[in-house]
């Protein structure tokens, strides 16, 4: 009994600062600003959905997201799945990971981007469970229901505190200079169909960060996110 016990707490979601019962279901509805250009915005419902190794020991996790309830419009609107990496687009994922002891994960992270004026709903079922675990005894699961429609409103941003940072174009290669406070900062770089094309840590203080990754010609937007939300979105130019 206390082995099966120590299995079924391995994993807890939290939002809010919050954990949540297992199978708990909640709806998103308010949104953030993510890309604004002249002919559309872009908006990012956030789960604000955080994930925690409760135990002493690290773990090697599996995490899913299953669709329960497809996109009202599927072609202006789509999930962002992170944990380690991300993955953008309407689908079913499933990812591995080491989830260290007695620590919130910084890789994970999911939300429902839509577009301004296009309502949308979608449902989500996230789980999480040991992945050596046959029996999925420790599997906790939480459900998401992203819904844009005329009731959302904007949340207030006004309290987050930017970052200091700006790209430049070095030959082939995009270098980001940069001032955080934070320690947890994460650059994600998406092209403008929303596929995510690069995603990296960056250190805390000030500094640069040359982008390993070679980028074809075109036009590009990136992501700031802190410990716990968006916090910079800034499109760039590769020529």
């Amino acid at each position: 009994m206390l082995a099966t016990s120590a299995v079924a707490q391995s994993f807890v979601y939290y939002r809010g600062g919050q954990p949540l019962e297992d199978n708990a279901t909640y709806t998103v509805s308010s949104y953030q600003i993510f890309l604004e250009e002249d002919d559309y915005v872009i908006l990012s419902l956030e789960s604000d959905l955080y994930l925690k190794n409760v135990t002493n020991r690290d773990v090697q996790a599996t995490v899913t997201q299953t669709i329960l309830e497809e996109p009202l419009d599927d072609e202006n609107g789509y999930l962002n799945f992170c944990f380690y990496d991300c993955s953008t687009g309407n689908a079913n994922r499933t990812k591995t990971g080491v989830l260290l002891a007695d620590r919130f994960n910084e890789g994970f992270h999911v939300n429902f981007y839509a577009f301004e004026g296009k309502f949308n709903r979608i449902s989500v079922r996230y789980e999480v469970y040991s992945t050596n675990d046959i029996s999925r005894s420790d599997k906790k699961t939480v459900t998401v229901v992203y819904e844009y429609d005329e009731t959302s409103i904007p949340q207030n941003n006004s309290s987050v505190v930017k970052p200091d940072i700006h790209v430049v174009q070095e030959g082939d290669q995009m270098k980001f200079i940069h001032a955080f406070i934070s320690e947890a900062c994460q650059l994600d770089v998406y092209s403008l169909s929303g596929q995510q094309v690069a995603h990296h840590c960056l250190p805390s203080g000030n500094g640069s960060f040359a982008l390993p990754e070679h980028l074809a010609k075109g036009v590009y937007f990136y992501t700031i996110r802190d410990e716990i939300q968006t916090v910079f979105t800034q499109k760039f130019i590769v020529r």
